[in-house]
């Protein structure tokens, strides 16, 4: 009898020696988690906590080209001094040969007057609907360029005589490395504000139809942990409308 069951116990772990060494093949869907000391989103600064950031990709075709998904954000405090941060966002997305173009529709509770996410009436939703769409011009000229409008959503609305109406904040920006073949690769990105249809958007100071609101640098770094590499990165943020500026660490965990 011990024979027999030490057999069994040999052949199960020779069974799954073999099995952690084939490689699992990539499915439709995946999720990537980042942990950050804060937020900070097209010269915004979304929370000033640190917190955890997670992205979950499910593809749609074969190629991956279009997908669906969500990405939330929680903040490790959750003070009842209106700085907790809790965020999730849905997603669909094309993405081909550098071009993408996207439908976000976004809900963050900070500071949100009404946090019920059914909610979708225009002028007291606490969504918000961007379309976002960008374009890199790859190796040979690695410049990258984005455009995305607030379509819908209270946080962007106006008043005018009475009505309501969107104001189309808009952000822009382009992008490019500075230094690529470095152990710290090193990009730097200008990026600016307007409206489409008002006198203020949401990215400034609330005084200009057009500024800039996100200026900096990103630097990444892998960091080897035995035998898993970490990937690190650091944003620095200037935003001249409104006149702050951060630094902010990024750990890629997976």
């Amino acid at each position: 009898m011990k024979k027999v069951l030490f057999i069994l116990l040999a052949a199960f772990a020779a069974q799954v020696s073999s099995a952690q060494k084939k490689q699992l093949k990539e499915g439709f869907v995946d999720f990537s988690v980042a942990i950050k000391t804060s937020h900070l989103w097209r010269g915004l600064i979304i929370s000033d906590k640190p917190m955890a950031a997670v992205f979950i990709k499910l593809k749609l075709n074969k190629s991956g080209s279009i997908s669906t998904g969500f990405w939330g954000g929680m903040a490790f405090s959750n003070e009842s001094d209106g700085t907790s941060y809790k965020e999730i966002n849905y997603y669909l997305q094309y993405a081909d040969n550098g071009f993408s173009i996207g439908f976000w529709n976004l809900f963050n509770t900070r500071g949100n007057e009404n946090p019920d996410v059914w909610n979708y009436n225009k002028e007291t939703t606490g969504h918000i609907l961007d379309l976002r769409t960008s374009y890199n011009f790859g190796d040979s000229f690695p410049l990258s360029l984005q455009a995305n409008v607030f379509l819908r959503g209270s946080v962007d609305g106006q008043y005018t005589h009475l009505n309501f109406e969107q104001r189309y904040s808009t952000y822009v920006q382009v992008a490019y490395p500075l230094i690529t073949a470095s152990k710290v690769t090193v990009s730097g990105f200008v990026g600016a504000g307007l409206s489409l249809n008002g006198d203020t958007h949401i990215y400034g100071d609330g005084t200009q139809n057009f500024d800039l609101v996100n200026v900096g640098f990103t630097f990444s770094k892998t960091v080897k942990f035995g035998d898993h590499n970490l990937p690190f990165s650091v944003n620095t943020l200037w935003n001249p409308s409104v006149k702050y500026a951060r630094v902010q660490l990024i750990a890629h965990l997976f």
